[in-house]
């Protein structure tokens, strides 16, 4: 048995994928720690209902909701202010180091996925049997992008999650204006990118723009890349045909017949549940801090 802790970011703008995203991660995970903010990265506060409805459909699960600041990060090290352009990519960031802080002891890798990444469960398993992991300690799992449909895949692969050992990850890599990549090129290695499964391709599926024009709107709106882009063009041209402008980077798209899964196939009406999860502020993770030195 593998030592796998996973860790997914989460909103409830993702509420389409989590439960995918959980489904496959069980196939390998000894432990899975969802981290979710209590609020959007714009400082709007999160949708209570599917939050709750989330917590009770994965009890096995072990969700940490951590509290919004308005005025500060949790970071001691960084000073920012709301209105810097990389104050949500912070608040992201944050997400993975408060995840990595409720990881069980014994956890030896762990991966860092956000929730609309759905690795394929059993592929990777059958890729950690073969040992193939054992060469290095921190990875960067390529990855399939797709945009607007499920079915419209890019042809190139890109680095997405990051499998770390968890020993040889120094947790403040995580806090950076780069997130994952960030991490990546600051670990000391032995590392690879690139990383396929044993069939010889890759084993995550990224659904970051299958949604619906207005759920692309709210995700444009509040996410840590807010700024990054006119993302109001881009969405209104994917959506007219120009589909690979919304990924930022030139990719050639084509349709495959059958998609690993299917985003719009998920009921996205949630009833009313009351969940369980953990909240947390600064100085709950502050003392989590202290346990590590």
């Amino acid at each position: 048995m593998h030592s796998i802790g996973t860790v997914i970011s989460y909103c409830t703008n993702d509420f389409r994928f989590i439960g995918k995203c959980i489904e496959e991660a069980r196939k390998f995970s000894s432990q899975i720690v969802i981290a979710v903010c209590d609020h959007f990265f714009d400082g709007q506060p999160e949708n209570r209902q599917w939050l709750e409805w989330t917590y009770s459909k994965h009890p096995d699960c072990q969700f940490i909701e951590f509290r919004y600041l308005q005025d500060r990060l949790y970071s001691r090290y960084h000073s920012m202010a709301p209105d810097d352009k990389d104050w949500a990519i912070y608040w992201a960031a944050t997400t993975r180091y408060v995840g990595l802080h409720y990881l069980h002891p014994q956890i030896e890798r762990v991966l860092f996925l956000d929730s609309d990444e759905i690795l394929e469960g059993a592929e990777f398993l059958a890729w950690l049997d073969s040992g193939a992991h054992l060469a290095h300690d921190a990875v960067r799992l390529a990855a399939y992008l797709y945009a607007v449909k499920p079915n419209l895949q890019a042809k190139k692969a890109v680095n997405l999650p990051l499998f770390v050992k968890k020993e040889t990850l120094a947790p403040l890599t995580l806090l950076n204006g780069l997130e994952r990549i960030g991490a990546y090129l600051t670990h000391p290695g032995p590392k690879r990118e690139e990383i396929l499964g044993v069939r010889g391709s890759p084993m995550v599926h990224h659904y970051s723009w299958v949604r619906t024009k207005e759920e692309c709107y709210r995700k444009a709106a509040s996410w840590g890349h807010r700024h990054d882009a006119d993302w109001p063009s881009l969405i209104e041209e994917a959506f007219n045909g120009k589909t690979e402008n919304i990924l930022e980077i030139p990719l050639e798209f084509e349709e495959i017949p059958s998609p690993f899964f299917d985003p719009f196939s998920v009921d996205f009406s949630c009833g009313s549940a009351k969940g369980t999860c953990l909240k947390i502020d600064d100085r709950d993770l502050f003392k989590k801090e202290l346990e590590l030195i």
